[in-house]
């Protein structure tokens, strides 16, 4: 019973401290054979006509969002390019692929974008796409080539153009924003003046959050069409935690409708809701495996907070996690071969394990975590001094990357 009332306390303490247009030519798609595990040498070329745009003057011009984008993917060696760029300095640098571009004014003050990627040694163009738009949307358009490029090298969608959404504010007022993957056009999604806390997204890309704006405690919410908020389900009760099936869009929620917080199913809308635990300890965190044939979900049962996992009729439970006296916040990897959690132990710790419970790996300090859409990175929030910001990594905890500044950004969930 000590340690039941411990973890209810230690749950209501970290609930307060969290209070504190295109044209585009035919594609021809040329598939890496080792599949992502292979590097191609690329070469990006400055693009033609940026020097009399102004408004390059203050953004990074498409040629260095590019180079970001394909090194940061992992998949790319971008090999600098220094004298006449032609097939014998290509060929002497091993380089397989050439990305070549141009810029111009269009009337009615919008900027278009050419981009071509093209084989290094024939000067065949694997694919060529122009993108348009105003002076906010440069960043992303060439973000949308980046992961065009990807595509066309290895089959596989890229996440340049993917977001992040976070908690951003100090104690009785938390908002929801987004930013690109790399940090950059961060804007905020909520404006209600309460409390909104843990986003995530459904399969279409909606934002799904707990809010406590109403004066009901906190509720799940989903973002309607025109920025609206609606509720997500009709459970009563405090919810603490939702996440969405990729496969068909159900539901899984923690809520303390029944007294005692257990974790729920519902379908899309937020209907048809089934009870899924009936343990008498705490149950939060429900996190849905990429087939939807499984939930991970925070557990007390045994005295302490760790990670198990039961079928999505809430049968064949089992525990995954035994290290560690506080393990929390799992997800499951796109592909579902690896889970990472948050592990209090005197530090935050990110932590991967295989589903399986072996191959327990520590990758960073921090709590949070959340995979990217192709597996390839962890978004994850660090703590420190009573300020916090989000961070990415990849999967073994190398690429350690810093993406906001501002002391006061938390719960980061990575978007399509």
């Amino acid at each position: 019973m000590y340690l039941k009332s411990a973890l209810r306390n230690a749950s209501i303490l970290a609930l307060s401290l969290l209070l504190r247009g295109t044209v585009a030519q035919e594609d021809f798609v040329l598939r890496s054979q080792a599949g992502n595990v292979d590097i191609t040498k690329i070469a990006i070329l400055p693009f033609e006509g940026v020097e009399a745009i102004a408004e390059f003057s203050e953004q990074a011009r498409p040629e260095e969002v590019l180079r970001s984008d394909l090194n940061f993917s992992g998949r790319f060696e971008i090999v600098p390019v220094a004298g006449k760029a032609d097939t014998t300095f290509f060929n002497r640098n091993g380089i397989t692929t050439v990305v070549r571009g141009s810029a111009r004014h269009l009337a009615g003050g919008e900027i278009e974008i050419r981009y071509q990627l093209l084989d290094a040694l024939s000067n065949q163009a694997l694919t060529e796409k122009t993108y348009s738009g105003k002076a906010r949307d440069l960043r992303r358009l060439s973000h949308r080539f980046s992961d065009d490029a990807v595509f066309q090298v290895y089959g596989e969608r890229g996440i340049a153009s993917t977001r992040i959404a976070y908690v951003l504010g100090r104690p009785g007022k938390k908002e929801i924003w987004a930013m690109d993957y790399d940090g950059f056009g961060a804007e905020p999604l909520t404006r209600n003046g309460s409390i909104n806390l843990a986003p995530t997204f459904d399969r279409d890309g909606n934002l799904i959050w707990i809010s406590f704006y109403g004066g009901k405690g906190a509720q799940a919410v989903k973002m309607a069409p025109g920025g609206k908020m609606r509720p997500l389900t009709s459970l009563g009760g405090t919810h603490s935690s939702v996440t969405v099936s990729p496969m068909d869009g159900e539901i899984a929620i923690a809520s303390s409708q029944s007294g005692q917080s257990q974790i729920y199913r519902a379908n899309a809308s937020g209907g048809n809701m089934v009870r899924l635990t009936y343990n008498d300890a705490i149950q939060t965190s429900p996190a849905w495996s990429p087939n939807g044939w499984e939930l991970s979900f925070t557990s007390d049962r045994t005295g302490k907070p760790q990670v198990y996992i039961m079928d999505r009729e809430g049968s064949s439970t089992r525990r995954l996690t035994f290290q560690g006296g506080y393990n929390d916040q799992a997800t499951w990897s796109p592909n579902g071969d690896r889970i990472a959690f948050g592990r209090l132990a005197g530090d935050w710790q990110v932590v991967t394990i295989r589903p399986d419970g072996t191959d327990e790996q520590v990758i960073a300090n921090g709590r949070n975590p959340k995979w990217s859409p192709d597996g390839r990175q962890i978004v994850y929030m660090v703590e420190w001094s009573g300020k916090s910001d989000i961070w990415v990594c990849n999967p073994d905890g190398t690429g350690r990357r810093q993406l906001t500044h501002n002391g006061n950004a938390s719960l980061p969930s990575w978007g399509p």
